[in-house]
């Protein structure tokens, strides 16, 4: 496949006619002429249902979208992301997060090293941490210090499952800003406290200047001796874990082919084992594993995550749709969307493909969203009567976690409303500022709860889909070599600093903020 021949494929050029002979259609018309529709367009899977029905779709276009999935080897893309090749080629490694919820084969080994063997004794040891750590009354507060994946994760599913929480309080900490850790550690109490430094470099600069901080901030209370006790790690240094004062028995390991935004499969998950017990982390993995089995065996045609995937490209590249919206009707679910910001920006905002061509085509859009219906009183003003066309993902939750039904009818029917007044929008010759357009595109899934097994369900759909997306446009969703600059042009200026001269390098403008904040320091 010659990734710089996209947009000459005869699949990719039939989209484009089909969207200029679809151009004036209207998705309420749609409606109007089907009355199966919804049949037509929404798949369903234990635990979830998917309605995209309410898309500038039909038959046909699903048909060439398919089309060019097929055009485009998706299938076999697949195949080699679960067999363990080396997929992600720019760093010469595979992506294997699928393994630690038990989807590969129980034979396949990187490096010479059995994944299952790897996957099944971190689970052992994560179970058995987290029941000790759960049991003890001592420790009553736990501390994640990590960023992107190895925060955004966790404390995404920690939020969604506190109403499931029953162990230690758990706090994140991220931001190198040293206000959040300072406003943390003032509230708590060091002898009743335990820190997971999360890093699988254990040399990422926020990380470590946070750990060595909550570090200092031990050893004014406690024994040296007792260090170990109060911290955890899970990296792939245990040698610079060890040497930083984690037990050998507090460490746990990571793997090159768990890449950081997919690694909350792995003891980057020990928050929620903590907070929910290990059983509720378990079922994470288990609900995941039920996605990667539709993923590997459901025809492109009924396959949620593909058929997302598709959308997307539709959308993106034939609509020139530049965002893409993630409404979860949830207040559990309200970290979701900032999850995905990095699960799919970091992903496929590229336009470099895997044999080093520069795109001629658009790649990942600008992920955004916020929990309905805090959304309706935000942004959501754009997304009906804007210029601007923004497809958008509800995620509602059939059954609440909570006992208050009067509340959750009313958020379930503030999703649906907002779903039909996108689709049918309205008319007002007379008040031109009521007109709604309508004809705005969005997907409805519906969680049958929110619980373990169901956000594993939700992750897993939005990590298949980024990597079909991927593979459509012929890029390395695994690797981020956009986010190295900044940290080595930072690890420069942090070092000039400390003698207030920045090197003559610098462009005039860094230069002349550099010098100003100088004279604060």
């Amino acid at each position: 496949m010659s990734n710089d021949q996209l947009t000459d494929l005869p699949e990719w050029r039939a989209l484009e006619d089909h969207k200029r002979a679809t151009e004036n259609l209207h998705i309420k018309t749609l409606f109007d002429e089907d009355p199966n529709r919804f049949q037509t367009f929404s798949v369903d899977m234990p635990g979830l249902l998917f309605d995209y029905s309410k898309h500038k779709i039909t038959d046909e276009t699903k048909d060439a979208l398919v089309a060019l999935a097929r055009a485009r080897n998706v299938e076999k893309q697949r195949d080699a992301l679960f067999s363990g090749e080396a997929v992600n080629v720019s760093e010469n490694r595979p992506a294997l997060h699928m393994a630690l919820r038990g989807s590969c084969d129980k034979a396949l080994e990187v490096d010479g090293k059995n994944v299952e063997h790897f996957v099944n004794s971190t689970l052992q040891n994560m179970q058995i941490i987290s029941d000790k750590i759960r049991e003890n009354p001592n420790i009553t507060d736990v501390v994640n210090i990590g960023i992107g994946g190895s925060d955004l994760g966790p404390r995404m599913a920690y939020k969604a499952l506190k109403p499931l929480a029953d162990g230690p309080n758990i706090y994140f900490i991220s931001n190198v800003d040293g206000s959040a850790l300072h406003q943390r550690l003032h509230k708590l109490k060091p002898e009743n406290t335990l820190f997971i430094i999360a890093s699988k470099t254990f040399t990422t600069q926020e990380t470590l200047r946070n750990a060595q901080t909550a570090k200092d901030w031990l050893l004014e209370s406690i024994d040296k001796d007792a260090l170990g006790n109060h911290l955890l790690a899970v990296t792939a240094n245990a040698e610079a874990a060890s040497g930083f004062g984690v037990n050998e028995d507090h460490i746990f390991p990571m793997r090159d082919w768990i890449g950081g935004r997919y690694s909350i499969w792995s003891a980057i998950g020990l928050p929620v084992a903590i907070a929910c017990g290990f059983k509720t982390f378990k079922a994470m993995l288990d609900g995941a594993k039920a996605v990667d089995e539709h993923f590997v065996s459901a025809p492109l045609e009924n396959n949620i995550p593909v058929l997302m995937a598709l959308l997307g490209v539709w959308y993106r590249n034939f609509w020139d749709y530049p965002a893409h919206c993630v409404l979860p009707y949830s207040h559990d679910l309200r970290e979701f969307p900032i999850y995905m910001q990095q699960l799919d920006m970091e992903s496929n905002g590229k336009s470099v493909t895997q044999d080093g061509l520069t795109t001629n085509y658009a790649t990942g859009p600008v992920i955004f969203g916020e929990a309905g219906t805090n959304a309706q009183h935000t942004f959501m003003q754009l997304l009906h009567q804007s210029h601007e066309i923004i497809p958008v993902d509800f995620i509602v939750t059939a059954k609440a976690q909570h006992p208050h039904a009067a509340h959750h009818k009313q958020l379930l029917g503030n999703a649906l409303a907002q779903s039909k007044a996108l689709m049918e929008g309205q008319e007002k010759p007379d008040a031109l500022h009521h007109n709604f357009t309508g004809n705005r595109p969005s997907s409805t899934f519906i969680l049958d709860t929110l619980d373990g097994y169901h956000l594993g369900v939700l992750l897993a759909l939005y990590e298949h889909k980024i990597f079909v997306q991927g593979a459509l446009w012929g890029i390395n969703s695994f690797d981020q070599w956009g986010v190295e600059l900044g940290k080595t042009n930072a690890e420069n200026i942090i070092k000039s600093f400390d003698n207030k001269k920045i090197t003559d390098n610098f462009d005039v403008s860094t230069v002349g903020l550099f010098d100003h904040l100088a004279e604060n320091l």
